[in-house]
């Protein structure tokens, strides 16, 4: 349950700092570049967001956890 919530924040921090850094965020040299650049991947690289969040849901719902 943690890990969508964990990966948006994840990309939200590396938006941040790039920002933070402005120009310096982009070149390769920097590891905000790198963090900018895998951040994406942990949202999509264990199922979307929106696919764990169903799977989530389905599993609550046969627990008898929303009702």
């Amino acid at each position: 349950m943690a890990e969508p919530g964990a990966s948006e924040t994840a990309m939200r921090i590396a938006l941040d700092a790039v920002r933070v850094h402005g120009g310096h965020g982009y070149p390769t040299e920097f590891a905000v570049e790198r963090h900018f650049r895998d951040a994406p991947l942990m949202i999509v690289g264990e199922g979307t967001n929106e696919v764990q969040r169903n799977v989530i849901v389905c599993q609550l719902v046969a627990r008898g956890g929303l009702e």
